[in-house]
């Protein structure tokens, strides 16, 4: 492990080398101010997802905080997993912005900057909710397109809205402009509705365009979301699909995207499994379908959701894409928009899922998740008891000290009598104020108990020798019918970060003035 001084930090992120970058702090801090370009993975996700974020143990990664101590102990962690190029940014954000370089606020600000700059450039039309609204209650002919995810369509919808989710849509676009209407999509805010019209209109849809702000500007004007459950789902013809397809394959192929084949894609899978190889394998459909049967280790992520949360899921720069459809359409759309987003090698696996499954390729069904890193040595660590066994423990050891690292939701919704809330990337850090004696008896619990291993392990190494682990964490003790407590103390928890468009209406305007004030933010950091 070494230190990098933010100016290097910065020459190493303008390079074309691979390397990765990770705010370990919790959510609600780094959206508060982060280094651009970095992926957001707090401390206790740090053995669930190292792996799937940076297969190659040779990546060179750096680790900040704002420039205190839970950095170090991210870096030693990964190198305990076997990472073997662990840099610290040396005094963290803090040094960052003292080097006059900017922080930036929010969450999957790359993809919504992009966002930004696409409506800008590409002049994309958009529609006032009012206009909208003026257009339903006139009866004027139009049709609108929610293309969210299919759980937000099912929460809550502008009035009328059809479901066609992420770039489904636009396998649609020569069945929606046969139509003779005019289109309207819309999402919560403004990114994935302004790329979801620029592609209609890339595929050949000329009247169309974007809700202004989505359904966060529709509650802003005062109108009401339509709740009741919809059957309103858009399904392609045919033709439509081989339309959009030869479309899309045109703009990907300009674009720089390149096709994969089955073979070479096994070997690419076997390098990146060996930890050899950066390679993110992303099947595009929606989840169910990936769920029937996928390439065995891809990973689930919809086009649309792979434009918006990229820097969520590709945190190796310069790392290889493969991108997988039930034939191309899907996969083609993700990737041209991908490649203009500056990503240098984005890949489409030849002739889809169903090309693989035609030259014998296996075919993998649910929703694999991958290995956590020292998952063994977690559970080694302290002494594992069953929900029974530690409620008579703990009525033998009344000084015990109870500490739930789970998340604060979690955590509010029920958690041990008695136990106090201390998020994990924080442990060793307040751990001696709520436990002074090294010989005190801690008990770690979280919902699952997975997070708890690994905090019993650090809270061994800092010096507490009996530590005890509730086996299968506060949702094993709640099947067994004992007690739980609710509520947080903590008003304003930092480690989950709410949508904008969950919260009140003060929060939804003040993000999308944020949002479209990046390109603002941007042209202003250049001069």
């Amino acid at each position: 492990m070494t230190r990098i001084p933010p100016h290097d930090l910065q020459q190493l992120m303008a390079s074309d080398t691979q390397w990765a970058l990770f705010d370990i702090r919790e959510a609600g801090e780094a959206d508060a101010g982060h280094v651009q370009g970095a992926t957001f993975l707090p401390r206790r996700m740090l053995e669930l997802r190292a792996a799937e974020l940076v297969p190659d143990r040779g990546t060179t990664i750096v680790v900040y905080d704002e420039g205190g101590a839970r950095a170090d102990r991210a870096a030693q962690s990964l190198e305990r997993a076997g990472y073997r190029d662990l840099r610290v940014l040396d005094g963290g954000t803090a040094a960052w912005q003292a080097a006059g370089l900017p922080l930036a606020t929010g969450s999957n600000v790359p993809s919504k900057l992009f966002g930004e700059e696409v409506y800008e450039h590409r002049g994309v039309p958009q529609l006032p909710v009012t206009e909208l609204e003026r257009w339903r209650r006139e009866g004027k002919p139009h049709l609108v397109v929610d293309i969210r995810t299919p759980d937000e369509y099912r929460v809550g919808r502008i009035p009328g809205a059809w479901g066609g989710f992420g770039v489904d849509v636009g396998l649609n676009a020569a069945d929606l402009a046969a139509r003779g209407v005019p289109i309207v999509v819309h999402c919560a805010g403004r990114t994935r509705s302004i790329i979801a019209c620029q592609t209609l209109r890339e595929l050949g849809v000329e009247n169309v365009a974007a809700v202004e702000n989505g359904t966060m500007g529709w509650t802003l004007a005062g109108f009401e979301l339509e709740r009741e459950p919809s059957d309103r789902l858009l399904v392609p013809s045919p033709r439509s699909v081989e339309d959009a397809t030869a479309r899309a394959d045109a703009l990907a192929t300009t674009a720089g995207a390149t096709r994969v084949d089955a073979g070479a894609l096994t070997s690419w899978l076997a390098s990146r499994d060996a930890g050899e190889l950066n390679l993110y394998v992303f099947d595009v459909r929606q989840v169910p379908d990936f769920e029937a049967g996928h390439v065995p280790g891809a990973r689930t992520l919809p086009g649309g959701l792979a434009i918006q949360r990229t820097d969520e899921f590709v945190a190796v720069r310069n790392a290889r894409i493969v991108l997988i459809d039930e034939h191309e359409g899907r996969a083609l759309i993700t990737a041209w928009w991908l490649r203009a987003m500056g990503f240098p090698h984005v890949h489409v696996l030849a002739g889809g899922l169903a090309a693989w499954r035609a030259g014998g390729g296996e075919v993998e069904r649910g929703r694999p998740r991958a290995l956590p890193l020292r998952l063994d040595e977690a559970k080694r660590a302290g002494r594992r008891l069953a929900p029974e066994a530690l409620r008579d423990a703990l009525a033998e050891a009344p000084d015990a000290v109870v500490v739930d690292v789970g998340t604060s939701r979690h955590y509010a919704d029920g958690h041990l009598p008695r136990a106090r809330w201390v998020p994990y990337g924080w442990l060793e850090d307040r751990m001696p104020d709520i436990a002074p004696s090294r010989e005190s008896i801690v008990v770690v619990t979280d919902q699952a108990g997975l997070h708890a291993g690994y905090a019993a392990e650090n809270l061994i190494a800092l010096g507490y020798p009996d530590v005890w682990v509730l086996d299968g964490g506060v949702a094993a003790w709640s099947k067994s019918g004992l007690p739980v407590e609710t509520g947080l103390a903590d008003p304003a928890p930092m480690d989950i970060v709410t949508p904008p468009y969950a919260k009140d209406r003060e929060t939804m305007a003040r993000y999308l003035a944020w949002e479209q004030a990046l390109t603002r933010q941007r042209h202003g950091a250049a001069r």
